[in-house]
C-alpha cells in the first residue's frame, strides 16, 4: 500500500512545448501559472538518447522503458527479417505499459486524459480517456475510455471528440480558424479535467494538452522572426503561437484549481520546435548516389516468370505524381502496403551494403548485415564498423551549395548510444540535419551533387531533441534550475511518490531532488 497520507500527483503534459519558448515567456511574465510553479519549485530540460527520435518520446516518458527496448521510433518502421515497412503505433506495436498500469491493485485512483501513444489499461481504479483531443497519429487511433461508460461522461462535460489536424496547404484565414478551434478545445479539455478531478478525487492525474503540437507546426511560419521558404506575413497570427501557450497556461491554472493544495505538480513537454524541411529524399539519394544502395536493373530477374498484378500495371502506365495523388484516396493500410511493396522492389538487395529507411525529417540508415538481413552481404565486426565510418564521413561531408556550410549536424551510431542489445527495428545510423529555413533541394558532396524533389509532406518545422520539466510541491530538495534529466526518470519518480515498487523494466532511478 502507498504511504499513509501521501499527497496526490498531477502530471500536466504540454505536447511539443518548446523549452526555449516556455522559459522565455515565463521570464517575461507571459505564462504566469507556469512561472509561479517554477518560482516555488524547480525545473530542468530533458535530453539524451531517448529524444534523438520524435516518435516514442511519450512512450519512454510514461513507461520508463528505454527506446532500445520498446523500439518505437517512427510511424513507419523497418520490419526486421524482411525488406519491408510497417505502419506502427500503440494498436499495432508491442509497447510497454505506462507507469499507471503498475497501480493496479494498490488502491490508488487514476485520472488519465489523452496521453499520446497509449491505450486504456484495464483493471485500474478511476477514469482513463485516450484520443479525445490528441495530436493526430498515423495510422489514426480511435477514441476510447475505461471504463467504457466514461466516454458518455466525457461527452456530457466537454462534447464530442474533435480531431484537429495540420493543413500542409492553407490560407491565413484557414489558419486563423484552426487557431480559434485549438484555443476553444484547450478550454474544453481544461474544464473536462477539472470536472473529472473534482468528482473522482484521483491520487494520480495525467492530462496532456496536444494543441501546442498541432498549432506549433501550423503557426510556426507566422513567427515575427521567421525567415525562409515557409515564412508567411505575421498579420494577426504573429502572436498566434503565444496565444496558444497562454491558453495552455490558463488551462494549467484551471486544473490546479481543482487539485488539493498539497498536490505534487509536474509539468512536462515532449520536445521543442525548430525550422526544418523534409530530408527524406536526401538520405536516400546519398545512399544511392554514393553507391551504397543499389538500384535494380531495368528488367527484374523474374520479369519473364512473374505475372504482373494490377498495381504493377498501374505503376508502369501512370506517371509518378499522378500515382501519388491517387494513392491519397486509399486507406492508410492500403497505402502502407503499396509503399512497402514499392520500397522492397526499388533496391537490388544482393548488391546493397547500406540502405535508407524512410524518415521525413531525419536520416535512418541500415546496414545490409549478413546474418541479420535476408540478403545481407556485410560481415559483422570490422567490416560493419568500417562501413559505418565511411557512411558517417560521407554525411558529414555534405555542404550547402550556396554557403558551403555543413548541412548535417551529427551522425549517431545507434549502438554506441543505446548499447548492442537493441530492439531489432532500430536503424544503425541516425542522421540529424542542421535546422534550415529553406528547402534543401540539393546539397554538395566532394564526389557528387545530391538532389531531392519536393516532399509531399512539405512542412517547414520539426522537433528538437530537448524537452522541459517543472516540479512543485512538498518534498522538493532543490529550487530553481537543476541539471538536465533523462525522460526515463519520470515514470519511476511517479511510482516512488505513490509508494509503489519500481519494476526492473525501468532502469533509471527516481529523480533525486523529489
Amino acid at each position: 500500500m502507498p504511504p499513509e497520507g501521501s499527497p496526490p500527483i498531477l502530471v500536466f503534459g504540454i505536447d511539443a512545448g518548446d523549452p526555449d519558448l516556455l522559459e522565455r515567456w515565463t521570464r517575461e511574465g507571459l505564462l504566469p501559472t507556469l512561472a509561479g510553479l517554477m518560482e516555488r519549485g524547480c525545473w530542468a530540460r530533458t535530453g539524451g538518447p531517448e529524444l534523438l527520435f520524435e516518435h516514442g518520446v511519450w512512450v519512454s516518458l510514461f513507461s520508463g522503458v528505454p527506446r532500445k527496448r520498446h523500439g518505437f521510433y517512427d510511424f513507419r518502421q523497418f520490419r526486421p527479417g524482411a525488406y519491408a515497412l510497417d505502419l506502427v503505433g500503440p494498436e499495432t506495436f508491442d509497447l510497454p505499459p505506462p507507469a499507471w498500469a503498475h497501480l493496479r491493485g494498490t488502491g490508488r485512483r487514476v485520472l488519465v486524459v489523452d496521453p499520446p501513444d497509449t491505450r486504456p489499461v484495464p483493471g485500474l481504479d478511476g477514469v482513463q480517456v485516450v484520443e479525445w483531443a490528441a495530436h493526430p497519429h498515423y495510422p489514426p487511433l480511435s477514441f476510447a475510455a475505461e471504463p467504457p461508460a466514461a466516454a458518455d461522461e466525457v461527452r456530457r462535460v466537454a462534447g464530442e471528440r474533435e480531431v484537429i489536424d495540420e493543413r500542409i496547404v492553407s490560407t491565413p484565414a484557414q489558419d486563423r480558424q484552426l487557431l480559434d478551434r485549438l484555443l476553444a478545445r484547450t478550454r474544453r479539455k481544461a474544464a473536462l479535467v477539472r470536472d473529472l478531478m473534482a468528482r473522482h478525487a484521483p491520487d494520480l492525474t495525467v492530462a496532456v494538452f496536444a494543441e501546442t503540437h498541432t498549432g506549433g507546426h501550423q503557426l510556426w511560419p507566422y513567427r515575427r522572426d521567421a525567415k525562409g521558404d515557409g515564412f508567411r506575413p505575421p498579420g494577426d497570427l504573429g502572436d498566434g503561437l503565444l496565444a496558444l501557450y497562454q491558453e495552455t497556461d490558463r488551462a494549467l491554472a484551471t486544473v490546479l484549481a481543482a487539485a488539493p493544495p498539497e498536490t505534487t505538480v509536474l509539468v512536462v513537454s515532449s520536445f521543442g520546435m525548430k525550422a526544418m524541411y523534409p530530408t527524406e529524399g536526401l538520405t536516400e539519394a546519398v545512399c544511392r548516389d554514393l553507391v551504397y544502395q543499389a538500384t535494380p536493373d531495368a528488367a527484374p530477374a523474374d520479369a519473364g516468370t512473374r505475372r504482373p498484378d494490377v498495381m504493377d500495371l498501374l505503376r508502369r502506365l501512370l506517371p509518378g505524381r499522378l500515382r501519388d495523388g491517387l494513392s491519397r484516396f486509399l486507406s492508410y493500410e492500403t497505402q502502407a502496403r503499396l509503399f512497402s511493396q514499392k520500397y522492397e522492389r526499388a533496391t537490388d538487395w544482393a548488391r546493397t551494403t547500406a540502405f535508407a529507411v524512410p524518415g521525413y525529417y531525419t536520416g535512418e540508415v541500415r546496414v545490409n548485415l549478413r546474418g541479420r538481413e535476408p540478403q545481407g552481404i556485410v560481415e559483422p565486426g570490422a567490416d560493419y564498423d568500417a562501413l559505418l565510418g565511411r557512411l558517417e564521413s560521407d554525411f558529414l561531408a555534405l555542404t550547402h551549395p550556396e554557403t558551403g556550410e555543413r548541412v548535417v549536424d551529427r551522425v549517431v551510431r545507434v549502438r554506441d548510444v543505446f548499447g548492442a542489445d537493441l530492439h531489432p527495428a532500430l536503424p544503425d545510423l541516425h542522421v540529424l540535419w542542421q535546422p534550415h529555413a529553406r528547402f534543401l533541394d540539393r546539397v554538395v558532396h566532394p564526389r557528387a551533387v545530391i538532389t531531392q524533389p519536393p516532399h509531399p509532406f512539405f512542412r517547414a518545422s520539426d522537433h528538437t531533441t530537448e524537452g522541459f520539466l517543472a516540479f512543485a510541491g512538498p518534498g522538493l530538495k532543490a529550487a530553481g534550475r537543476v541539471p538536465d534529466v533523462s525522460p526515463l526518470a519520470l515514470a519511476p519518480t511517479l511510482l516512488n511518490l505513490l509508494g509503489v515498487p519500481v519494476p526492473d523494466t525501468m532502469p533509471e532511478p527516481p529523480l533525486s531532488f523529489i
